[in-house]
């Protein structure tokens, strides 16, 4: 079923809605590409992790944890289409993509092409490789994200890896990673994806579409809590990687504390380090659990129909609106042009129950942005884009 005959989700979206307590208080929530309100499994599990902490502390780690670390790599692997021994666990998409750019075999000379549309998160760690002698080359975005045109513009013998977004945080524009993927795969580049705007809002498959490594934070598109991540490497791709750091739990006989041995784990459990954020993992584990359950594709199908609307409304009522229109080139997030400040706009509205986002360009031009989730309805929708244009008119009334 393409996104344009959607006029349902394919889910129970009431039963949904009542996962999310902003439904309840009648906000319209569309800041999902900044955070997503918790959902009511997620905060739970979390509870209950630290209940359990409280009451019985290191025996939690037998009855609560052990299950959890075979459960959660399953359900990551099941998401993203990789083996549970290829995911590893990060507080952030920041701390995975430093760990996939400073751990990957590259060498003084190398370079690593990205657009200039990027979240700072897949910008600067590739940049802070500068030290090793190793440029990154931004190229101009094309529709919003990415074109094979400019990658190959940008490419020489010395091109070692794109990175790229799932969905551009700014843009809105969900990329082809299909495409990307083979063209990276025909000419030997590593495909490394920042996912955090894309799992769990849209399928990612990395066998099909030939991605070698991903990172993504818990806070976004995977209704998760903050500060709690996921890192996924391809196994042929780890077998040449050099981890950056290395601690206590990196190495294989790594309960015996004064053995000293550095033998490396198998897989990606090498990237492990030290203790991890326990509530956070189970928080983590809830979400993957609600989105798996109501289907990645029937929530992509949903939230792209959400942004067809969006984009042919606000576009009819003349915004201008810098999304891709074409529903194969877009998620959940639509992003319009503002004329004027948007902070008081964006209070105003939070006034009225209503949450979105101000973003600036690199020239701070300033713009809105509106990001649903699996719970939207297209009434809010409405409601959102007839409030903007209530405060346009009043704005030029004045």
């Amino acid at each position: 079923m393409s996104a344009s005959t959607v006029h349902t989700p394919a889910y129970d979206i009431s039963a949904v809605r009542r996962h999310f307590e902003v439904t309840e208080r009648g906000i319209a929530y569309f800041n999902h590409a900044g955070i997503s309100p918790l959902p009511r499994p997620v905060r739970q599990a979390m509870v209950d992790v630290l209940d359990a902490l409280a009451s019985s502390g290191s025996t939690t780690f037998h009855s609560v944890i052990e299950p959890l670390m075979v459960e959660l790599p399953r359900r990551v692997a099941q998401l993203v289409n990789a083996q549970p021994g290829e995911v590893t666990f990060v507080p952030n998409t920041s701390t995975g993509m430093n760990l996939i750019a400073q751990s990957l075999p590259l060498q003084e000379g190398d370079n690593i092409i990205l657009c200039d549309v990027e979240f700072p998160a897949n910008v600067y760690p590739w940049m802070n490789l500068r030290r090793k002698g190793v440029t990154t080359r931004l190229v101009p975005a094309v529709d919003g994200g990415l074109s094979l045109e400019a990658i190959e513009a940008a490419r020489d013998e010395r091109s070692r890896v794109v990175a790229v977004s799932a969905v551009q945080f700014f843009t809105g524009r969900r990329e082809d990673l299909a495409a990307i993927g083979r063209y990276c795969a025909e000419r030997g580049l590593w495909l490394v994806v920042d996912a955090i705007q894309g799992a769990g809002l849209v399928p990612i498959d990395m066998q099909a579409m030939g991605i070698h490594a991903l990172a993504a934070g818990g806070q976004k598109a995977l209704c998760g809590p903050p500060g709690q991540g996921f890192m996924v490497v391809r196994e042929e791709l780890i077998e040449q990687m050099e981890p950056i750091f290395m601690g206590p739990l990196s190495v294989v006989n790594w309960q015996h504390w004064l053995n000293y041995d550095t033998t490396l784990q198998p897989l990606a459990a090498r990237f492990q380090t030290g203790t991890t954020n326990l509530a956070g993992l189970a928080g983590l584990n809830a979400a993957l659990e609600l989105l798996l359950d109501l289907g990645v594709e029937n929530i992509s199908a949903w939230v792209t129909h959400l942004s067809n609307i969006a984009i042919d409304e606000l576009t009819a009522r003349g915004f201008q609106v810098i999304t891709p229109r074409e529903p194969e080139r877009h998620a959940n997030i639509v992003t319009l042009a503002w004329p004027g400040e948007p902070a008081p706009v964006v209070e105003a509205l939070q006034q009225e129950g209503i949450v979105l986002c101000e973003h600036r360009d690199a020239q701070n031009n300033p713009y809105l942005r509106v990001s649903s989730h699996c719970y939207n309805t297209e009434a809010e929708i409405y409601r959102v884009i007839q409030s903007l244009e209530d405060h346009i008119n009043a704005h030029e009334h004045h």
